[in-house]
This record gives structure tokens, C-alpha cells and sequence, in this order.
């Protein structure tokens, strides 16, 4: 910890000794993420030692990326639903006990998965797991064993009785939760793959132009497990082309491109 303030100019002197001490030759490139401080850090290490490459967090992209379609209205009632089902299972051990019974029966291994801040694309996670859960969920809602509560800020109709067998709601869940899913797959998939340990320059474009061509793929291939409206698929569209420039395009130094190109 530190009593002063973590600006960028602060950041580069922490980071300068180091590299003094190691010897600012030794070293190729530097990463972090896309915060305003750290950014200036990576700038004053650049203007001071030339040869030093940026590198932009291609995790962290992959994740501000996952975000901005998160924060998509259209996504917004799905979220809500996972959330609340996440929390009311975390809160309450009857709950927990009758839908770990249910998964043993069924067969279903992984339990729920919390949503928290500490790993990338967390609402992926989260909403796989209640995907993977839901036929033991279901089944203890409808035989009544558990009750999910009625919230009653949202003032939406599809937001009661969501995991009964029994409503239609059910139906339109697992179709939105789908849909979710199905989105958010490609960057999960693709960030976990670029957190490995043998990952290069050349791998970070490679699996980014992967997210992009799987988007395409999931925007215009019919479905029937669920449909995308038009301008909702436009909204994703831009996004994704929005951080794919600022990943790969704007990169200082074309580093990713042409690490793919170069690499045989």
C-alpha cells in the first residue's frame, strides 16, 4: 500500500527502478490494462526506453468487451433473472441442500457459480451454471420444495415463475438464457485460452479474429433455441467491431498483426 496517489507519472517511477535494477535492455514489451494511469505509465516507459513495445491486455479488452454487450437493454431481464437466482440460492442453505440433491440425481456435476469481480467474463460463468443447473432447479420450483421470491421492483411479467415447469415463462427463460450464453461464449472461451502460459503475440490476434468470426456466425445463423431482434444484433455488431479496432488496428505498432503474419 501507498499514501500516494497512483497516477501515471507515479506508476512509471515504481516500474523504472525495476527496470534499472534489471537492466531496461533485458526487456521487449509491457502490458497492462486500459485504465487511465497505467496507460500514461506505459507511454512514459515507451518515450523513455524506445524499444520497449506496448502491448495492450488482450484479457482485459476480451472483458471490457464482454461488458459493454452485458450492458446491452436487451440482455438487461436475463441478467436480472441470473443474478436473483444466484442470490437467493447463495442465501439460502435449504435451498442449496435440496438443489444439491436434485443435481445428484440428475446427474448434473458443477453446482452455480456466483458472480464476483475476480475472473473474466464472470457473467458467462455465472449464467452457465444456471444453465447446467436448471432441470435440477426446475424440478424442485415445480414440486414446490423451494420457492424462488417474487421481486417485486421489477415490473416485468416474464420475471415470475421463470423456473416452473409448469408457467411459460420457463420457456422464455432457457430461451434468453440461451441467448446469453451463446454471445458470451466465444470471448469466455477465447480469454481463457489467452491467460495460458504459452501464449504469444500472433495467438492474441488469431483469437480475437476468432471472437469476431464466431459473432458473425451466431448473428446470422437462425437458431432454435433462440432469436436476436435486428437492432440488438447490430448493437453486439458494433461493439465487437468497436473493440476489435481498439485491440488489433489501433494497436501501437501493429504488434499483433504482425506477429501473425510473421509467425510460420
Amino acid at each position: 500500500a501507498s499514501k500516494r496517489s497512483h497516477t501515471g507519472a507515479h506508476i512509471f517511477g515504481v516500474l523504472n527502478k525495476v527496470l534499472l535494477s534489471i537492466g531496461p535492455e533485458r526487456f521487449r514489451g509491457i502490458s497492462s490494462d486500459s485504465t487511465g494511469n497505467t496507460s500514461v505509465a506505459r507511454k512514459l516507459v515507451k518515450n523513455q526506453y524506445p524499444w520497449i513495445i506496448i502491448l495492450p491486455d488482450p484479457c482485459h479488452r476480451a472483458n471490457l468487451l464482454a461488458g459493454d454487450i452485458c450492458r446491452l437493454p436487451f440482455f438487461a431481464p436475463v441478467i436480472r433473472k441470473v443474478q436473483r437466482t444466484l442470490k437467493f440460492f447463495k442465501k439460502s442453505t435449504h435451498a442449496t441442500s435440496h438443489l444439491k440433491a436434485a443435481r445428484k440425481e440428475q446427474g448434473i456435476g458443477r453446482g452455480l457459480v456466483s458472480v464476483g469481480k475476480t475472473r473474466f467474463v464472470m457473467l458467462y460463468h455465472a449464467g452457465r451454471s444456471v444453465q447446467r443447473c436448471y432441470p435440477a432447479i426446475e424440478s424442485i420450483v415445480t414440486k414446490k420444495t423451494v420457492t424462488l421470491p417474487v421481486c417485486l421492483k421489477v415490473n416485468d411479467w416474464h420475471c415470475v415463475n421463470y423456473c416452473s415447469q409448469t408457467d411459460c415463462n420457463s420457456c422464455f427463460f432457457r430461451s434468453e438464457l440461451a441467448c446469453l450464453v451463446a454471445v458470451l461464449a466465444p470471448i469466455a472461451k477465447a480469454t481463457t485460452c489467452l491467460e495460458a502460459t504459452n501464449i504469444d503475440v500472433s495467438s492474441v490476434y488469431e483469437f480475437w479474429l476468432a471472437i469476431t468470426a464466431s459473432m458473425k456466425d451466431i448473428l446470422t445463423t437462425e437458431n432454435e433455441d433462440f432469436e436476436i431482434p435486428a437492432h440488438a444484433s447490430e448493437q453486439i455488431r458494433r461493439r465487437v467491431n468497436y473493440r476489435f479496432n481498439q485491440m488489433v488496428n489501433e494497436t501501437p505498432d501493429d504488434v499483433y498483426l504482425t506477429g501473425f503474419v510473421l509467425n510460420p
